[in-house]
């Protein structure tokens, strides 16, 4: 399961490489986005405010045709390289079972499926994230990049800064685009490897009864992934994550020959020392300086793995769950007053008022 879980950072990893041809593609837009938002600027200093109004109005149409043939070419290389790795899914599994088996001491033999392209793009296609399907948040990248460069762009005008500073609002603004088209072509090749991945179970099903599903144990976990953890399903009836934005989940077999189901370990992550870093475009995120991992037997659920942390002797431990769960929610665990599974209603964290409620 260890093999399993790298895989899912160095999926990860691979999202960043393309996000590098995603970052050319927004270039190119660059260039010729800012040569007429900052034509559109310098006309403005010497217009009336019904004039600038106008250029804004024509410049909005402008920016949108920019970005339509630009995302237009996101969406292609996202699902390129999503396809690819879809494809490939069934040989890398084949790969990090047999790690697996080899490291509880099995040699199993598994057929390997060849995909179809066409079947795995239209897999990613008809995935609904969020209710979302690829299409629709291709749409709300695009709009919300045109959206952030008007806005930027109008901040600008009213500021009256130089030149200069509108073309560096410009490039701040693209500067989050490629972070929202990366995130998509994380979306797109989980959904693609997993897909990919299932079938090869398949192409051996009489070697498995279920699946399970696996959630990262860490404190970037959501809440729904938290709630599923270890949640079985019967063979048909599984729902192959991703299962929201950014999911990182995944479903394991469950092999008819128990022995196959046993002696493998999981990665557990405990980030600590927090500090707030601030992005150049307003925003703001969280870096942890430190982190400590652990290793907890295959089959642990966040659950388990958290309530053994709320109840461990280790000081370290012990202060992760607290700033993990709150101090009040800690509190009630350690006590005993609500269990575990109660923090988790629907796939949705529940408040502290809705808790004290089942007390």
């Amino acid at each position: 399961m260890d093999e399993r879980l790298k895989l899912t950072h160095r999926l990860e990893g691979y999202a960043k490489g393309v996000s590098e041809e995603l970052a050319a593609i927004l270039e190119e837009a660059r260039e010729e986005l800012e040569a007429k938002i900052v034509h559109v600027a310098a006309l403005a200093e010497s217009k009336s405010a019904l004039r600038k109004k106008k250029e804004l109005k024509k410049l909005r149409s402008e920016i949108k045709k920019i970005l339509a043939g630009s995302y237009k070419e996101i969406g292609k290389e996202i699902e390129t390289k999503a396809v690819e790795i879809g494809t490939a899914a069934p040989e890398i599994t084949d790969k990090v079972l047999k790690n697996h088996f080899k490291e509880i001491g099995f040699k199993v033999s598994m057929d390997v499926p060849t995909l179809d392209p066409k079947q795995v793009k239209s897999w990613i296609e008809s995935t609904q994230i969020e209710g979302g399907f690829f299409a629709d948040w291709l749409e709300k990248l695009k709009k919300s990049s045109a959206d952030r460069l008007m806005r930027e762009t109008t901040k600008s005008m009213i500021l009256n800064e130089p030149l200069r500073e509108t073309a560096k609002r410009v490039q701040n603004s693209l500067g989050v685009s490629r972070k929202s088209a990366t995130d998509l072509a994380l979306n797109a090749i989980n959904t693609a490897y997993n897909y990919g991945e299932v079938q090869m179970y398949y192409e051996n099903e009489d070697m498995i009864c279920g699946f399970r599903h696996v959630s990262e144990l860490d404190r970037r976990t959501s809440p729904i992934c938290r709630q599923l953890s270890g949640k079985r399903y019967e063979k048909g009836t599984e729902v192959v994550p991703p299962l929201h934005h950014l999911c990182r989940s995944f479903l394991s077999p469950i092999y008819f020959l128990d022995k196959l189901n046993r002696g493998g370990r999981i990665i557990t992550r405990q980030d600590s020392d927090a500090r707030t870093v601030r992005h150049r475009d307003g925003t703001t995120s969280t870096k942890y300086e430190k982190r400590r991992v652990k290793h907890v037997p295959e089959g642990t659920t966040y659950s388990q793995w958290l309530k053994s942390l709320v109840n461990s002797k280790d000081p370290k431990d012990v202060a992760f769950a607290r700033e993990a769960l709150g101090k009040t929610r800690f509190d009630l665990l350690k006590s005993g007053k609500i269990k575990m599974e109660s923090l988790y209603y629907h796939g949705k964290l529940r408040n502290i008022k809705e808790l004290k409620r089942l007390l």
